[in-house]
């Protein structure tokens, strides 16, 4: 069988499965992370037919979605199609949800938002489902914006400093804002657990470098007359990263942070600037957000 090599939120990933949209890497690199079908043991396939969900261990952890049953333990992604589901449809959790699970393991923050480069800052643009983090992107990719990454973004500490990795060129989109953005939608890939989701080739506007965190702008929904936009402090900059952990948007009150993982959340957002933009559903304020999120990187 046929071994696919990527880079992917700075290592490097070797797969018995091809994702196009990763970068590719040397064939001869020593891989971080393998990803393999299949090699899932009994136990957890046992749990999995007693109707079981997830379960977590020790720097380990499995889950079932239904279509795809994945095990994340070491330095290993192990999945497969599961009650029906087919390989392909398994793999499209894999550059997001999986990759998250894996390298918070391994002491990465994994936030669930977009991560862009403009004006030479990189900033992160983390929300609720249905907050507008998609949208705000988007129209920051317009205005000149480049994509570091989309819907995960992978953070790591170096040399006392907070530095976000590359995932890959590669955009999911809602159906309504594929047709506001005019994108064509033959040849796209249609997200097969979000049927309503397109995934948009970036590879023209990729930054393809690690780079400092410098803001992360929070958006949230909220019973306000006119969008609200401030700069928060203290413990209201770490209730915004926790809130923003992926996995902690995936499993709700089932993820529980551990003492190191607070830490860690606290010690970003003391690093950087965090600000909070609270907005009505009701009212379309996305020019507003966007000319403040480049007034305060200006």
């Amino acid at each position: 069988m046929r071994r696919y090599y990527y880079r992917i939120y700075g290592f490097i990933l070797v797969s018995d499965y091809e994702f196009p949209q990763f970068l590719s890497a040397d064939e001869t690199s020593d891989p971080d992370i393998v990803v393999q079908i299949g090699h899932i043991t009994g136990d957890i396939k046992k749990l999995a037919d007693e109707g079981k969900r997830f379960g977590f261990r020790e720097k380990e952890m499995w889950f079932n979605t239904g279509v795809g049953l994945f095990w994340i333990h070491d330095k290993y992604i192990s999945f497969e199609g599961y009650n029906g589901g087919t390989i392909d449809d398994a793999a499209q959790y894999i550059s997001g949800l999986c990759l998250s699970i894996f390298l918070w393991l391994h002491g990465m923050i994994m936030l669930h938002g977009a991560c862009l480069r403009l004006n030479d800052k990189t900033i992160i643009v983390a929300g609720g489902s249905g907050s507008g983090k998609s949208s705000t992107s988007t129209e920051l990719i317009k205005r000149g914006a480049l994509l570091i990454a989309d819907d995960v973004t992978g953070i790591k500490k170096e040399n006392g400093q907070y530095y976000v990795y590359p995932a890959f060129p590669g955009q999911k989109l809602c159906a309504d804002q594929v047709e506001k953005n005019g994108i064509c939608t033959e040849g796209l890939n249609q997200v097969k657990y979000d049927l309503n989701k397109y995934e948009i080739p970036r590879n023209d506007i990729f930054y393809d470098a690690p780079s400092k965190v410098d803001h992360m702008f929070w958006i949230d929904l909220g019973q306000v007359d006119r969008v609200e936009m401030k700069d928060i402090d203290g413990a209201g900059k770490v209730q915004a990263v926790t809130k923003a952990i992926f996995i902690n948007w995936f499993f709700n009150e089932a993820f529980k942070l551990e003492a190191e993982d607070i830490l860690r959340c606290i010690e970003f957002a003391k690093d950087i600037r965090i600000h909070q933009i609270t907005r009505n559903r009701q009212k379309d304020t996305l020019n507003e957000i966007v000319n403040y999120i480049e007034t305060q990187i200006a």
